[in-house]
């Protein structure tokens, strides 16, 4: 009997998170340079919002944004056995316009441009024997940029070095 499992694209090196079930969520309550979500983190946890997969724009989801508005991206996730003890990566192809990334509910970076692309290594937020939580706020949407970012627009991928 031959059985798989296809929630998520797994290579070596490499993790796709857009095969992983996503919440968006807009956070109507959000003041700025809130560090966390005005529900708080445990039930932002328990799957606050709409249900999507990456990439997710906001335009598609929540028609007449505002600048003013503040979104969540969350998703849960388990690294690889065999990526403990090395570096990680966590790869952004496309998102914005302004980004803040949380891992397993700790600050570990932000992206404000219009390119859109960033690298984060989260190696010592990481978690090797137990579900992982990357959580990310999205502001200032409908911000002109030349590409038009209005939340994450690309993949986002795991990447395990050396």
């Amino acid at each position: 009997m031959l059985m798989g499992s296809c929630s998520h694209k797994f290579d070596s090196n490499t993790l796709g998170l857009e095969f992983y079930q996503w919440n968006l969520w807009q956070d109507s309550e959000a003041e700025p340079g809130d560090d966390l979500p005005s529900c708080g983190w445990d039930n932002f946890h328990r799957g606050k919002g709409k249900l999507v997969r990456i990439p997710a724009s906001l335009e598609e989801h929540f028609p007449g944004l505002e600048n003013s508005d503040v979104f969540w991206y969350h998703c849960r996730f388990t690294l690889p056995e065999q990526w403990e003890n090395k570096q990680i990566s966590l790869i952004f192809k496309e998102a914005g316009p302004s980004v803040e990334v949380f891992l397993n509910e700790e600050h570990v970076g932000s992206y404000q441009d219009e390119d859109g692309a960033f690298e984060l290594d989260v190696s010592n937020s990481i978690f090797y024997t137990r579900d992982n939580h990357i959580s990310i706020r999205i502001s200032d949407a409908q911000v002109e940029t030349a590409k038009k970012l209005n939340g994450i627009t690309g993949t986002i991928l795991m990447k395990s070095g050396t």
